[in-house]
């Protein structure tokens, strides 16, 4: 019997640069993670697929990331932390990388960060327009446990995850990619043949076990599936509205923690998703009377391999396409990114639309198709016409899949996402709630702005 095979070591550089090629658009960027080995990996591998075409400085606030250290070829010890406390210029700091295009690196300097001081320092703000300005780009490597990290990723165009840990008060959609190391197959235990009583004793208790354990998560599953109803009453009022519009829905960004949440206390939460996995809850449609006139037909335009096409896509030709919006896909069990344009009433406008995306040269005659998709997330309500132009525009800078529909009475709703079913809606509800956030699905209805 041979033992279990080692397990290779996972390329995080090579990890970052794949996810670095799709970075182009962006001009400043926070790579966090735990272990500053990978992280700082994962930040140069970014560095160097941009450094072909632009100027890219990585920049190290681990107090010494190995992997950017190493790159240091002067003895000078400043870096940013005394740039940012005593003034020090970066261009002193900076050391151009040999062989690497035009990739410099630039170390943490002469002591360890105080972060509580350094990350939210306005001159981060000022360092990303000024990146942006000349077309180069900022890398930061920085620890997920930072104090006021979420900070630091505001001043700049967004975080890229490195591993599992996701700094609590950073907003999920100030996230543009994450990377993280592939699972490992489970590894092939041997069996032991134990004595044939305490097998059966075991079998038993094991099948005690499992009949308790299906009917606790039967009924949390009936629990869980009447709360979501009972909750949207209370948000969007006792009546439901099917004429001109629900009562204000705060934005995501201030709602309140999920009341599901809330009502199984966190620690209860965690000890049932370490057992049994994490449980996934399809929400409810808030507004169920309105599924006649739902507002249920799309073109999907394209399908991307991460979040960031999408975000790209979303802020290139946002402004020219109708309720353009995208949502996260499981397509053959890897994650996707649908953008989507368009919300109407029959498949008829919608081949219309179609059409003339095609003549306008939005798409070319194979892409391009028809979708159903009548679900979203409600953003806020009763928003007053002249301020829709702004507030989408301001979500769609953050990369948020913000659009606008305008209801009966003149106002509108900002909705997220569009779904073909509460089902797939669950992927971007998840997101959701780990942000602090309570997910309020509707039916679509309306017309685009």
């Amino acid at each position: 019997m041979t033992g279990p095979r080692p397990r290779r070591g996972f390329d995080w550089e090579a990890a970052g640069r794949e996810i670095g090629a799709t970075l182009g658009a962006f001009h400043a960027l926070v790579v966090i993670g735990l272990d500053p080995v990978a992280t700082g990996r994962v930040a140069i591998g970014i560095g160097r697929a941009q450094a072909s075409t632009r100027r890219v400085a990585v920049g190290d606030l681990f107090a010494e990331s190995p992997p950017i250290q190493e790159l240091v070829t002067g003895e000078d010890p400043h870096g940013l932390v005394d740039s940012f406390l005593y003034g020090v210029s970066l261009s002193r700091i900076a050391y151009e990388v040999p062989d690497a295009g035009q990739l410099f690196v630039m170390p943490s300097g002469t002591e360890p960060p105080a972060y509580d001081e350094i990350l939210p320092n306005p001159r981060w703000a000022r360092l990303t327009a000024g990146f942006r300005e000349v077309g180069a780009l900022l890398v930061l490597a920085a620890p997920a446990n930072a104090e006021k990290i979420e900070q630091l990723v505001e001043a700049t165009d967004g975080a890229i995850l490195v591993g599992e840990a996701v700094p609590r008060k950073l907003p999920v959609a100030r996230v543009i990619g994450t990377v993280r190391e592939p699972r490992p197959e489970a590894e092939a235990v041997p069996a032991i043949e134990p004595r044939a009583r305490p097998r059966v004793r075991r079998r038993r208790i094991a099948a005690a076990a499992g009949i308790f354990l299906t009917l606790v998560l039967a009924a949390g599953a009936a629990w869980l599936a009447y709360r979501p109803l009972a909750d949207s009453a209370h948000l969007l009022g006792k009546r439901q509205d099917t004429t001109g519009g629900h009562p204000k829905v705060p934005a995501p960004v201030a709602l309140a923690r999920d009341s599901l949440a809330a009502a199984n206390g966190e620690a209860a939460a965690a000890d049932s998703q370490s057992a049994v996995g994490p449980i996934v809850t399809v929400p409810r449609p808030a507004n169920p009377a309105d599924s006649a006139q739902a507002a249920a037909f799309a073109i999907e335009l394209l399908a991307a391999n991460t979040e960031a096409g999408a975000i790209l896509k979303l802020q290139k030709d946002g402004k020219k396409l109708p309720a353009a919006t995208f949502a996260p896909v499981e397509i053959q069990g890897a994650r996707w990114f649908k953008v989507m344009a368009g919300a109407l009433p029959t498949r008829a406008d919608a081949d219309t639309l179609l059409a003339g995306l095609r003549r306008r040269r939005m798409l070319d005659s194979a892409s391009g198709e028809v979708v159903r998709l009548p679900f979203a997330f409600l953003i806020d309500s009763g928003v007053p016409a002249t301020a829709v132009p702004g507030m989408v525009a301001t979500y769609v800078d953050r990369g948020q899949p913000v659009y606008a529909l305008r209801q009966a009475n003149g106002s509108a709703w900002l909705l997220a996402g569009s779904f073909e079913s509460p089902e797939q809606a669950a992927l971007y509800a998840e997101s959701l709630r780990s942000s602090g956030t309570v997910p309020v699905l509707v039916y679509r209805k309306g017309r685009s702005f």
